[in-house]
């Protein structure tokens, strides 16, 4: 099974956890998502300018994305795309997630059929003092917009980087696992459809 047609099998309120290491080929599966989708419902939560690593591989790659996707800027000094909302990670956590939970909520009020990538949200974990209730709070949030049918949500999380714990209630909140080596393979851990797990994927 190729990529391409895998995402399509993706249901309207799913979650899909996709595991990557800093070697492997996950901005191949960024690309891909957007390419099945259509960039125009993609919305990006980019934390502290992951997105830059990723557009600048496509770059080189020959792979193009429009200069006008939305996005949601959690720290990071980077002007791409079309801003929807600018938090500082820095602050009051009770505050960025509060208004990074209301933005959701509306925009997929007034735009269903959502695509969200979240990129590496492990990232705002250090910057609060590796906190336990931060990652609980995190984590939950995480969970609060699946079984939401406006939209499917893929999160891109570095394992390497990742706390144990937070990943942990990632893996046993989200309704999808893809797990991404340093070969280019695709392994399906968790799935809806139980045959699916243990599988490959093309990319």
């Amino acid at each position: 099974m190729r990529l391409s047609e895998y995402l399509r099998s993706v249901m309207p309120g799913e979650t899909v956890l996709i595991e990557h290491t800093s070697l492997s080929d996950h901005p191949l599966i960024f690309y891909t998502i957007g390419s099945t989708y259509g960039w125009n419902r993609v919305l990006i939560v980019d934390i502290i300018d992951s997105v830059i690593p990723l557009l600048r591989w496509m770059r080189l790659s020959g792979l193009t994305v429009p200069d006008d996707v939305a996005r949601i800027k959690a720290g990071g000094v980077s002007n791409w795309g079309r801003f929807i909302l600018e938090v500082d990670p820095h602050k009051d956590p009770g505050i960025f997630l509060s208004k990074f939970t209301q933005k959701l909520k509306d925009y997929y009020s007034k735009n269903p059929e959502t695509v969200t990538i979240i990129l590496n949200p492990e990232r705002l974990i250090p910057i609060q003092g590796n906190s336990r209730r931060f990652i609980l709070l995190l984590a939950n949030l995480s969970s609060v917009f699946v079984g939401n049918t406006k939209r499917r949500t893929f999160y891109f999380v570095n394992r390497e980087m990742a706390e144990k714990t937070y990943l942990g209630l990632l893996e046993e909140a989200f309704t999808r696992v893809l797990l991404l080596g340093e070969e280019g393979k695709v392994l399906i851990a968790k799935s809806p459809i139980p045959e699916d797990e243990n599988k490959e994927i093309e990319l």
